[in-house]
């Protein structure tokens, strides 16, 4: 159930994506609720990555990379995903999802490998008003 949750969450952050859920739990559930950084590492046969995930003081801050293992649709061996991180929030009013930037080398200019470092809250439909990190997990996304 928490999958699909998290599912839902992610295709709302992306704009009418449909999402799979994870394929494995995070190696970090539950990681923080208090401000600090949280690091997680990850490698599925769709794809790896790497994330630093910052909240210190109001500011928040999200490093690292993600890496399309499965490139192209699948008549030409890939899985027509993009990999990225999904990143559960805890916020001053609860729970809230995002996700980081994506590689995606299917579409025309996409990258099969991307590196990431921003702030998720700048952004119009990024989370607000960040205390903490509750998760974080590598997830296949189809767009």
């Amino acid at each position: 159930m928490r999958g699909i949750l998290r599912a839902a969450a992610l295709a709302g952050a992306i704009g009418a994506a449909a999402l799979l859920p994870p394929t494995t739990a995070s190696a970090t559930p539950d990681a923080t609720a208090a401000p600090g950084c949280v690091t997680d590492s990850e490698t599925e046969d769709f794809g790896r990555g790497e994330i630093t995930v910052c909240v210190d003081g109001g500011g928040v801050r999200v490093t690292g990379y993600v890496e399309d293992l499965k490139p192209g649709g699948p008549f030409t061996g890939g899985d027509s995903g993009c990999v990225a991180w999904s990143i559960d929030w805890q916020t001053a009013t609860g729970t809230d999802s995002s996700s980081s930037h994506m590689a995606c080398p299917h579409f025309p200019g996409g990258e099969a490998y991307v590196e990431f470092d921003y702030d998720p809250t700048e952004s119009e439909y990024g989370p607000k008003d960040v205390t903490g990190v509750r998760d974080t997990s590598l997830a296949l996304v189809f767009m």
